[in-house]
């Protein structure tokens, strides 16, 4: 909405903290899916890296493995990403 203060979410997610998270929910891939959205949202916002910078990247590495969604990424490549 317009006048809205963006938000930046996962304050607290570090190549430490990415683990635990993967530990506890049992699922790798969100925890690095979750560590590379904040990344990109911390950029941006804090930072004011544009948005370009991390979708170029982010669509690098979808054409590198032939992937038309995010999701078709594994834990391995958000790594990579991240």
């Amino acid at each position: 909405m317009p006048g809205m203060m963006d938000t930046v979410l996962n304050l607290g997610m570090n190549d430490k903290s990415v683990e635990g998270l993967a530990k506890v929910t049992e699922n790798p891939r969100f925890a690095w899916d979750s560590y590379r959205r904040f990344i990109q949202m911390f950029g941006d916002v804090v930072l004011g890296i544009s948005k370009r910078h991390f979708d170029t990247e982010l669509e690098r590495i979808k054409n590198d493995r032939g992937a038309k969604h995010d999701t078709e990424l594994s834990q391995r490549d958000l790594e990579k990403l991240v």
